[in-house]
């Protein structure tokens, strides 16, 4: 996080740096512009009233100022110079001084411009002040103002005010170091700034890695806290779901390997016992031990063995293809009555030789069809006809049910039992069985109706109370 933390505070400082140079050269541009700008209005402000202050000396025809100093007036003049700082004259149309400074600062007054010919020439014609100024790339340099005498309504002389505007540009650069200083002093304090909100923006991350490597070793029972209330947060909740997912994931993997051993324990172990029989049986006739009748006996013993042999190695191939994503249905459009008929009808001579009787009850008002493999509905219809069979007494009547609610056909399948069934939740597993003593049995069935149903979308249940076995089966139907 390191990394992340000296990005954010580079792309922060240099963007602070990037928005302080923008804003001094702003700053900059306005500051000169509005000091120039204050300066010409002082300038302009000035000579305007040195301005209506001479026009009193031409209207009342005092004309001594050239040599004398206009009878005060030069002091006058000399006064507003030294104050101010800029150049001042009065001039007449020809350039020559009307006014004069007093005694000995006469001589030491400065000439015109010969730049102010120009805005003289100007001044007088138009009767009104006249700027020049005169620049160095974006800087000022020199500030020239022209503003007329008027008296009785014509131009006796112009008032003519010349600046070097030195004391500008030094309030130019005081302003700008100044500028300069708090620029400095933001940015330190930004980059102090953003290196703490840097660290805090990072925290949360930093803790989503940490979590995250906890994932990747298969530790999902640390807990995420993101308290942002942001996107940040967002991510962590994603984490957190993603860890439960996976918690769910490493269980089922968990269960589907204990499944498969469990799985290959059974299948060994019902395997062996009839190639065991059929070995053991084998060698007792090679060996020659047996009688005719014995020898008989153990080949209708063989025969049944191979048989059951067949019927369990056919089961494994038929739920192992059930199972198998690549495995598709022969799908059509089913009823599911005809089904049900011909599965009573294999089973008819079955429940004969019990005295059983199937009791079959249609509920349906109208007849409804299912999109499904005919010979798999039937085979599951089937299956449990079998175990009806078998797990029921003599003489009992199984109830057979169809019905459907809305958009679901249901079909129930009820018995009698020779005993309690005291746990339902595994009777879908592969080689369960309740009594060990019917052999006649693989203990797939129910696992292979499970896995027909469910690729029909649909879904199958057991039930059981002391005296009664409820298998029912839920299909969609149109």
């Amino acid at each position: 996080m390191k990394k992340i933390t000296i990005r954010l505070i580079q792309q922060f400082v240099g963007l602070l740096l990037i928005f302080a140079t923008m804003s001094a050269l702003f700053f900059g541009i306005l500051f000169a512009k509005q000091t120039e700008d204050l300066h010409q209005e002082e300038m302009t402000h000035r000579s305007e009233l040195i301005s209506a202050t001479l026009s009193d000396y031409f209207t009342n025809g005092s004309r001594t100022g050239q040599k004398g100093g206009g009878g005060g007036y030069g002091a006058f003049l000399r006064f507003i110079n030294q104050i101010a700082g800029e150049n001042v004259w009065v001039l007449d149309s020809k350039m020559n001084t009307i006014i004069n400074y007093h005694h000995e600062d006469s001589i030491n007054q400065e000439s015109p411009p010969d730049e102010a010919k120009s805005i003289m020439a100007k001044t007088f014609a138009s009767k009104q002040t006249q700027v020049t100024k005169k620049r160095n790339l974006f800087q000022l340099q020199e500030l020239t103002i022209a503003t007329p005498i008027l008296s009785e309504g014509s131009v006796k002389g112009v008032v003519l005010m010349y600046s070097k505007v030195d004391a500008i540009h030094k309030n130019q650069l005081s302003g700008y170091f100044m500028l300069l200083i708090s620029l400095l002093g933001a940015v330190i304090l930004a980059s102090i700034l953003a290196w703490r909100l840097s660290k805090r923006f990072v925290r949360p991350i930093e803790t989503m890695r940490n979590y995250a490597g906890e994932l990747t070793k298969e530790n999902y029972h640390e807990k995420l806290s993101i308290q942002t209330k942001d996107e940040l947060q967002e991510l962590g909740d994603q984490l957190t779901l993603l860890s439960q997912r996976l918690a769910e994931a490493k269980s089922a993997r968990e269960r589907k390997e204990q499944s498969e051993k469990d799985f290959l324990s059974q299948i060994s172990h019902e395997l062996r016992t009839p190639v065991m029989v059929i070995k053991s049986s084998l060698e007792a006739m090679n060996d020659g031990y047996l009688s005719s009748a014995e020898e008989t006996e153990y080949l209708q013993q063989l025969l049944k063995e191979s048989t059951n042999l067949e019927r369990l190695v056919n089961d494994l191939l038929e739920l192992s293809r059930l199972q198998s994503t690549e495995f598709q249905l022969q799908k059509e459009l089913v009823n599911p009555l005809d089904c049900i008929n011909d599965a009573l009808r294999s089973y008819r001579i079955v429940f004969s030789d019990k005295e059983q009787s199937v009791q079959l009850i249609n509920q349906l008002t109208q007849p409804k069809m299912i999109d499904g493999d005919y010979m798999r509905i039937t085979q599951v219809i089937k299956i449990l006809l079998d175990n009806a069979n078998k797990y029921s007494p003599e003489k009992s009547v199984i109830r057979l049910v169809i019905s459907n609610e809305e958009e679901t056909l249901n079909i129930s399948l009820s018995n009698q039992l020779l005993a309690p069934i005291p746990d339902t939740d595994h009777l879908f597993d592969s080689f369960h069985r309740q009594h060990q003593n019917y052999k006649n049995g693989t203990g797939l069935g129910l696992s292979i109706a499970k896995q027909v149903i469910r690729r029909h979308h649909g879904q199958i249940t057991a039930e059981a109370d002391e005296e009664h076995f409820t298998i029912k089966i839920f299909l969609p139907s149109f």
